[in-house]
């Protein structure tokens, strides 16, 4: 966004804006469109996508305590919307290219951080253990646990621990 209204409003935009400006295509109907996107969030799980062609690769990092994500999952945006079915089995040379692009991204990320930041801010998240109300040190797990098992989620408890040692209680 920032770009985009930087141009439209005649100032130099800031090279170190993690952005693009699509204010040709507001102006002119101009494909300004880019060959993938990556969406990264830090608040209910910790997790990095990049959208191609018709592809969404998902790299999960840390769950969030839902034992329904993989480490890394494969939808088809175009036929399947609504991301029900994982196809990282069923297509691993797409499941690879989604890596290879999300690694390429990092990559490029981390040499050109702005203002002298040497840490990716997802690693940040990690090494505080996880999102917040997930977090081993500050959550309140037996709290979890029970609305767990309030909510008929109780099968969860089992697979969760298998994953996150610190959430037995």
């Amino acid at each position: 966004l920032a770009p985009t209204v930087a141009e439209m409003l005649g100032v130099q935009s800031w090279d170190k804006w993690d952005g693009q400006s699509f204010a040709a295509t507001l102006k002119d109907g101009a494909d300004t469109g880019r060959e993938e996107l990556v969406i990264s969030q830090c608040a209910h799980v910790c997790q990095r996508s990049v959208r191609w062609d018709k592809y969404l690769y998902m790299k999960t990092y840390h769950d969030g305590f839902h034992p329904h994500f993989d480490d890394e999952m494969l939808f088809d945006i175009e036929n399947d919307p609504h991301e029900t079915a994982n196809l990282a089995k069923d297509k691993p040379d797409v499941l690879a290219e989604g890596a290879r692009r999300l690694l390429n991204w990092h990559s490029e990320m981390m040499a050109n951080m702005p203002f002298g930041y040497t840490e990716d801010p997802l690693d940040v998240v990690l090494k505080e253990n996880g999102p917040m109300h997930a977090n081993t040190v500050f959550s309140p797990l037996k709290s979890y646990r029970e609305r767990l098992k309030e909510t008929g989620r109780e099968d969860w408890i089992e697979k969760i621990e298998k994953r996150h040692p610190a959430f037995k209680g």
